[in-house]
């Protein structure tokens, strides 16, 4: 098998790409930043001559990158800093997988989009209403001129237990676990994704050397409100906590495509199994957590 390169392992993402590239057989080599993980090189992608070494050094055939600053407001207040990782990071690291001949599997998002007539297909034309959207495009297209062997995979909501304990689900059950109230807004629509779902399918399409953009999400749209509910309802917890808002009462810095989400038949179309209902990826988040015997608690920014 060969070697696959994983810059942003210790996230929630780049987490599952360890385990399930290994799963597929493949040597792997994991990459941190701020976050140390043992066993993990630490890497920041903005170092170009950095970068460059550990892939001249690695060699792999595959490099996934999921490290980005996707702290939506914080790139909406701090464009220059932010563009320098989400952007000059990944020219950064597409030069040096081109410098050894490698695939680049970059993560993306459907905030590329405007959010007013998703779902969206692969086909349809980015619109971006805030930074870290514009940033993603400019991202995408730096690849998508500069690369032959590349594939670029759109997601969006995407849950599940990790590392960092940093995702929507890990909030929302400790916030009802403590019996506080959490405002949901039901008017930002997207398709929670079940994060080793799509680190299952991605390392699939890699196995399957399929090239180009695709769109990996779970098969259901559901507002924030109704994904949240599911998860109270999912986790036995008291949903009458979850109060329905309008994005515009959140006061966010960003703008956010409201009417967003994607379309996955291509990428379903190829896949050995469909992709995850959110109801199925709670479930089995659930029945994981038992095993474990506790919700673990979510970080603290």
């Amino acid at each position: 098998m060969s070697v696959h390169l994983i810059i942003g392992a210790s996230g929630q993402v780049g987490e599952h790409l360890v385990h399930q590239a290994s799963v597929a057989g493949h040597t792997v080599v994991a990459t941190y930043h701020k976050h140390p993980v043992v066993g993990m090189q630490q890497l920041d992608i903005r170092d170009a001559k950095a970068t460059e070494t550990l892939i001249a050094q690695v060699q792999p055939q595959v490099v996934y990158l999921p490290a980005a600053l996707s702290h939506v407001d914080y790139c909406e207040q701090y464009p220059e800093e932010t563009y320098q990782i989400n952007v000059m990071g990944v020219c950064n690291v597409l030069r040096a997988v081109n410098a050894v001949g490698a695939k680049l599997v970059y993560f993306s998002s459907d905030y590329v989009f405007d959010g007013k007539a998703g779902p969206y297909r692969e086909e349809d034309p980015p619109n971006p209403i805030c930074e870290y959207g514009r940033q993603k495009v400019i991202a995408e297209h730096q690849i998508a001129i500069n690369m032959y062997d590349y594939l670029i995979v759109r997601t969006t909501v995407v849950y599940g237990w990790e590392r960092q304990g940093k995702n929507f689900v890990y909030r929302l059950l400790n916030t009802l676990k403590n019996s506080e109230i959490l405002k949901a807004p039901v008017d930002q629509v997207g398709n929670p994704t079940y994060a080793p779902d799509l680190a299952k399918a991605v390392v699939e399409l890699i196995d399957l050397n399929k090239k180009g953009l695709y769109h990996i999400v779970g098969p259901q749209r559901a507002n924030r409100y109704e994904f949240a509910c599911e998860v109270a309802r999912v986790f036995a917890l008291d949903g009458d906590l979850i109060q329905p808002i309008e994005t515009f009462e959140l006061g966010q810095v960003a703008p956010r495509p409201l009417v967003a989400g994607m379309v996955v038949e291509k990428a379903e179309s190829v896949l050995s199994l469909p992709l995850l209902r959110y109801q199925d990826g709670l479930r089995i988040m659930v029945e994981q957590n038992t095993a474990q015997g506790r919700i673990p608690e979510a970080r603290q920014e």
